[in-house]
């Protein structure tokens, strides 16, 4: 399955409006088609990155602006180390 990650900016984000953003994502499903793996925050610098599995970007973008964020960049993901491992995409 493709993945990708995004890059947003979204100053004075607040822990509050970062859990609301994410709270609709049941399973981080938001729908049979997409799968959000992760998404760090930064809230000090209004930083995020977001990780997610679906075969079509455009389901990514959608998921984005549920959230109501915008994103500086979304990147086709083609390696992933982590604890140790590495593996090709």
């Amino acid at each position: 399955m493709p993945r990708f990650m995004a890059i947003h900016s979204v100053p004075g984000i607040t822990q509050e409006q970062f859990q609301d953003a994410v709270a609709h994502v049941s399973k981080w499903r938001p729908d049979r088609r997409t799968t959000i793996l992760k998404v760090y925050c930064n809230l000090e610098e209004g930083k995020l990155v977001s990780e997610c599995e679906c075969q079509e970007q455009a389901h990514f973008e959608e998921w984005i602006a549920q959230a109501g964020w915008g994103y500086d960049a979304i990147y086709r993901v083609d390696m992933v180390q982590q604890v140790g491992r590495v593996w090709k995409l």
